[in-house]
């Protein structure tokens, strides 16, 4: 890979892990409370992404999102024509091992949720979480679609807790 592509490459994966990281989606059952679900969601993601399981991983993603990955990974050069694969791309060409990305997704341990905020079919996360060592403060935008909350983008992030 050329060091162009090296660097095209880096600042996109190192978004997808982002919102990877922070995706939340899905319904955590039945009756249980939206912070409840999303905080199944937060641990699922995880673990999905730190088993390199990217299909479920993406299905925490809302509709739009999983379009800006793999339009992350098109604009790397890299070929990619859903969530899934868009991610494998990405990290197979970042050279990420899967103890690497283990390591960045904590084994599958979820985030501490700091607060949610509901208003409709839209919600507010901040979290708590540690990506190599280093804790990081992070507030994400989720939608519900199809009944289940989905990760839509990343507002901000900062290091500390």
């Amino acid at each position: 890979m050329t060091a162009g592509m090296r660097a095209a490459v880096r600042p996109a994966l190192t978004g997808l892990l982002c919102v990877g990281l922070a995706a939340c989606g899905g319904s955590g059952g039945g009756n249980s409370s939206p912070t409840q679900q999303i905080q199944h969601v937060f641990a699922s993601m995880q673990s999905a992404m730190a088993q390199g399981d990217y299909a479920s991983a993406c299905q925490s993603l809302s509709q739009r999102e999983q379009a800006t990955v793999v339009s992350g990974a098109k604009q790397a050069g890299l070929k990619a024509s859903d969530c899934a694969g868009a991610f494998s791309a990405l990290i197979k060409t970042a050279g990420v091992t899967k103890a690497q990305l283990a390591r960045a997704f904590g084994g599958g341990q979820a985030p501490k949720i700091k607060s949610v905020s509901i208003n409709g079919n839209h919600a507010i996360v901040t979290y708590i979480a540690t990506d190599s060592g280093k804790t990081f403060t992070e507030t994400d935008a989720l939608v519900k679609e199809g009944g289940s909350w989905k990760a839509d983008r990343t507002i901000s992030r900062r290091s500390g807790g």
